[in-house]
């Protein structure tokens, strides 16, 4: 059963159902000692780790995707399959950066060829082609892209094949070949047969027309583009289509209530993936900040609010204790996955290491221990990891200890004086605070208020 669902979820995310694949896995997690049982038991527990940190890859959590394939690399028998994890490991860490990699990059090809691993081996072209890409070696990138095209074409690996294809258009692009890639881009969307690289496609096609002044052929695909989202449950392009929407209607129709509709759609989105633990990071990232901008430029004085509201809705029926203690378990949390464990974590806090374990030690007896990322197999409990906090260390990732402790304060204490109708002696009542304590912490929301 477990295996059946590590299965379907790899469908779903290739299909573009980020959401699916998310509970799916997450299923997988909740009974993860099944997979741990007896020697052959043990091999599903590497494949399910290989395949999630697959998954984490593609939705942009890095730290998480690396820190599940070494533990499928503790787990690992078979020589093949240590050899896919090494691959992996080498391509997603940073030291695919340096040039002495491409000779382990390359002497890795040679292994999946020599023993008959055709998906891994077009795979690490793929990879390749898009390394060079990334070198500025487009000859390189092209010679590299066209043995791993003939390997999919070959192999009849169409997903692979459809990948590749996608990445060659992005060569066109680098080389300004864009008449040609008009033309390779219409063609290739008549000739895929899956409809997350259809949407990918037409994303692509949506901003060529944009470049070219073709304003209502850029519209009339990307309207194509959010009913082919909504029906076949593509949460994640549905935010990025729905973004580029929005921006149609903003700068070139300027009808803003249509923009606000589409930005708000793409919001939302994002919002409901982060729900089911897909990081706001990279494009959603993006997509939520220019959703803030366009209210900052049309709704002033409720952009920070409206996000804030999205952000803090957890806290509503909270005590204001255990409101701090779990944002201080998610700021370390934040840092720890993303600025590194340790001491670089508490440089870029500028937080004393005694005063660390102190507050660690704090959240211990009150019921939130801190996961010790000494450990492979770290395991963070999902009742103490809020999304809304993850955000919100993100947006605020530079400030001091210090700093983002008076942030969060300010910004914690105006969402709760809004949520008790602005009255000082409901906000103290229930987050249990001395209503002398609130005058003088809320100062600063009111003039001449008691």
């Amino acid at each position: 059963d477990a295996l059946m669902r590590i299965t379907y979820a790899k469908v779903a995310w290739k299909e573009g159902n980020f959401k699916y694949a998310s509970e799916l896995y997450n299923q997988v997690l909740d009974k993860i000692n099944v997979l741990n049982k007896g020697t052959q038991q043990e091999n599903a527990l590497v494949f399910f780790y290989y395949e999630y940190s697959e998954f984490l890859y593609h939705i942009a959590d890095t730290s998480a995707s690396l820190r599940y394939l070494e533990n499928a690399k503790n787990l690992a028998r078979s020589n093949k399959m240590k050899q896919m994890i090494s691959y992996q490991l080498m391509v997603k860490s940073d030291s695919a950066l340096k040039k002495s990699t491409l000779r382990i990059w390359r002497q890795s090809i040679v292994y999946f060829h020599n023993y008959g691993m055709t998906v891994m081996e077009t795979q690490a072209y793929l990879d390749l082609a898009r390394y060079m890409i990334s070198q500025n070696e487009i000859s390189e990138a092209a010679t590299h892209l066209k043995t791993a095209h003939e390997l999919a074409v070959t192999s009849g690996y169409n997903f692979l094949r459809w990948e590749i294809e996608l990445v060659k258009g992005t060569l066109l692009k680098l080389q300004e070949r864009e008449k040609e890639l008009l033309v390779y881009l219409e063609g290739l969307l008549k000739s895929v047969d899956n409809n997350y690289f259809k949407c990918l496609l037409m994303m692509e096609l949506i901003r060529i027309y944009q470049h070219q002044d073709k304003y209502d052929e850029a519209l009339a695909t990307a309207l194509d583009g959010i009913q082919l989202c909504q029906r076949y449950s593509m949460i994640s392009e549905l935010a990025n289509v729905s973004i580029l929407i929005g921006e149609l209607y903003h700068r070139q129709k300027a009808d803003i209530a249509k923009a606000h509709f589409y930005f708000q759609q793409a919001y939302g989105a994002v919002q409901t993936m982060s729900q089911y633990g897909i990081p706001i990071v990279g494009v959603r990232a993006e997509v939520v900040n220019q959703y803030i901008s366009f209210l900052e430029e049309h709704f002033p004085g409720d952009a920070n609010e409206s996000a804030k509201e999205d952000l803090f809705a957890f806290s509503a029926k909270l005590e204001w204790v255990r409101i701090k203690d779990l944002f201080h378990y998610n700021l370390f949390l934040y840092h720890y996955m993303n600025t590194g464990v340790g001491t670089k974590t508490l440089e870029a806090l500028e937080f004393p290491a005694s005063s660390f374990y102190s507050a660690t030690e704090r959240l211990r007896t009150r019921g939130i221990p801190f996961p010790n990322f000494r450990k492979n197999d770290v395991i963070i409990p999902g009742e103490h990891y809020i999304e809304g906090l993850q955000q919100y260390c993100r947006l605020h990732r530079d400030l001091t200890w210090v700093e983002i402790n008076e942030r969060f304060e300010k910004d914690m204490l105006a969402y709760h004086y809004k949520l008790n109708n602005y009255n000082k002696k409901q906000l103290a009542k229930n987050l249990n605070l001395a209503y002398s304590g609130i005058v003088n912490r809320t100062k600063y929301l009111t003039s001449g208020e008691n």
